[in-house]
């Protein structure tokens, strides 16, 4: 083999030994990127989470802006509830003028609510004579109310709903307890005394005489003449004009 042939295959060797390495360095340098190659984040993937976490707690906020709010309509429509859901009475409403008519319209007081003041303030009892009528230019509750043989007299106004007066004595009478509601509520009274004398009711009564309770219902008469009280008996709806 001459020198020129061995310096050949010499340089061959060497070039071909060159080229392992350097495939076995690229395909070490492909793998160890394929194994560890973790995402890069760039300056937009960090800006997205931002925003992300951003309109995460926007909407938290608005969230608990709605609850909130719901929370204070919820109560607000529970007061107004409470407000109106009641039934308190129409005390200090505008008082009836002295020419009302008791059949067409209502005092803020009503009879039934004068009754519960009365027996309130006496402690209870058992209301035996009830009257209504205009005096002292103020429309005007009269109870009676029997407590423990004691006999309680009271005048309660019949627009503030306020017991003006309150007397009280021994009570001997044993009068029979009235109610305005039953057997014969005032209303049907009222109707009943006016099926006989036409006119405007200015006041009425109610109460016992020798055990028989009746209404006596205080009638203006249309036709101008004098006044006239019609009684109404409660347990056989008799009615009997007293002139």
């Amino acid at each position: 083999m001459t020198r020129t042939s061995a310096l050949s295959r010499s340089t061959v060797r060497g070039i071909a030994l060159s080229a392992l390495v350097l495939g076995l360095a690229a395909g070490c340098g492909a793998d160890s990127g394929s194994d560890e190659a973790p995402a890069v984040e760039g300056p937009g993937a960090s800006e997205q989470e931002d925003a992300g976490a951003a309109d995460d707690d926007t909407a938290t906020a608005d969230d608990t802006a709605s609850d909130d709010g719901a929370s204070d309509d919820g109560a607000s429509d529970g007061g107004a509830a409470s407000d109106d859901g009641g039934e308190a009475p129409a005390a200090g409403a505008a008082a009836l003028p002295e020419d009302a008519d008791l059949a067409t319209e209502q005092l803020p007081i009503t009879a039934e609510k004068a009754v519960e003041i009365g027996l309130d303030d006496v402690g209870g009892g058992e209301l035996v004579q009830i009257e209504i009528d205009h005096d002292d230019d103020v429309w005007e509750w009269q109870l009676e109310i029997v407590d423990g043989g004691r006999q309680h007299d009271l005048d309660i106004d019949a627009t503030r709903g306020e017991v003006t007066e309150h007397d009280q004595e021994d009570d001997d009478d044993q009068d029979p307890a009235v109610d305005v509601t039953s057997p014969m509520p005032y209303a049907e009274a009222i109707e009943a005394a006016l099926g006989k004398e036409p006119g405007r009711v200015s006041g009425w009564d109610l109460s016992s005489d020798d055990g028989c309770i009746h209404y006596t219902i205080d009638i203006d008469r249309s036709s101008g003449d004098d006044d006239v009280e019609v009684e109404v008996d409660v347990e056989t709806g008799e009615v009997r004009v007293d002139d």
